[in-house]
């Protein structure tokens, strides 16, 4: 069978010969109306255009020939240049970059944020709480008293302990306030790390699907169609790769589920310890009845110097320090969960990046 070469160049020869004797007819016939004209003007001057433009085609024809030779030789020898067989060598491949991909980048970022910022100010404000409510006292508050009955029936009465200005159970209230705003501001913050995880979990499954599935397909056809051993080998070795990255990032995504469920406990945690101060915190300028802070009185009513008189507001601490302090220990508990977690998070994304078989 010929070559594509050899084809040009018989398609070419073909063109030239045929238009050659074309021109020859042509100018035959144009002899021959001369010859047959009897001297008549009109069949002379037809002779003469045909044999003239039988004349001018074939000095076209083999000019134009000469012409391109002239030019360059090649552009009349349709002859292909040899090309070296090339060998396929997946050793001569380039090393591939190792890079963290923007996926990977987002997962890294969530396991960096939640274990050197949120979960170290959660724990500082919960502790603070804690401590601070510690120190609450009804000692603190003052009692207030009233004379009932009439004549010398009279008694003295309390009505209950005054939480004002000065007289305050927890003498640091305000830092106890300013504590619960940022439990309340980090269990925001650690719940949008928490979506962020399950949105992450979702791409990375997705992934998974659409693109190193496919990659592990394509190179398993491969295998089985190629013919070349060492490229055989090569898509072998690629494919293990793809396959270990694979289970890398199911593992991770597996990692990023349970992460958010160990968030999603930890949260109810974080409002309870936020809002238990408040049973023992009172607005300055308001009179209560504190609860669990009892007042006493002392002296006798209607007497200046031995009067109806404040004596003290006993009770100890007024604070659910045992439910604050409970909230806290599960708080704790769930946060070292959280850190191990990350830290398991951050150790998959370094074993896939050392496989090099990321895609960017």
């Amino acid at each position: 069978m010929p070559s594509l070469t050899d084809a040009f160049q018989n398609l070419y020869t073909y063109i030239i010969s045929i238009a050659g004797v074309i021109a020859l007819i042509a100018l035959i016939i144009g002899g021959i109306l001369y010859l047959t004209s009897s001297g008549e003007p009109e069949k002379l001057n037809k002779a003469r255009k045909q044999i003239l433009a039988a004349f001018l085609g074939i000095i076209i024809l083999f000019s134009s020939y000469l012409i391109l030779r002239t030019i360059n030789p090649d552009l009349v020898s349709f002859e292909m240049p040899d090309l070296e067989d090339i060998v396929f060598d997946p050793s001569d491949m380039p090393t591939p970059e190792t890079k963290v991909p923007k996926l990977l980048g987002k997962v890294e970022e969530i396991a960096e944020q939640l274990k050197k910022y949120i979960i170290p100010g959660i724990e500082l404000s919960s502790q603070k709480i804690k401590d601070l409510t510690n120190n609450c006292n009804c000692s603190n508050t003052q009692p207030l008293c009233y004379c009932t009955g009439g004549g010398s029936g009279d008694s003295c009465q309390p009505r209950g302990c005054y939480a004002g200005p000065g007289f305050q159970p927890c003498p640091n209230q305000s830092e106890i306030k300013e504590n619960q705003k940022r439990v309340i501001a980090w269990k925001d913050e650690i719940m949008y790390y928490r979506n962020r995880a399950i949105a992450e979990e979702k791409d990375l499954l997705d992934e998974i699907k659409k693109v190193l599935d496919e990659q592990i397909v394509y190179y398993q056809k491969n295998i089985i169609i190629e013919e070349d051993e060492k490229v055989i080998e090569y898509f072998k070795q690629e494919k293990e790769k793809i396959t270990t990255e694979k289970n890398l990032k199911k593992d991770l995504a597996a990692k990023l589920k349970e992460l958010a469920d160990k968030i999603e406990e930890i949260e109810p945690f974080m409002s309870e310890i936020g809002a238990l101060p408040d049973k023992c915190l009172y607005d300055e300028g308001v009179v209560y009845g504190v609860n669990n802070c009892d007042a006493s009185c002392k002296g006798k009513c209607h007497d200046y110097k031995d009067g109806c008189e404040p004596d003290e507001c006993k009770g100890g601490n007024p604070c659910p320090i045992g439910e604050i302090n409970d909230q806290l220990l599960l708080i704790q508990g769930l946060q070292s969960q959280i850190i191990n977690k990350s830290d398991e998070i951050l150790n998959i994304i370094d074993e896939i990046i050392k496989h090099k078989t990321i895609i960017i």
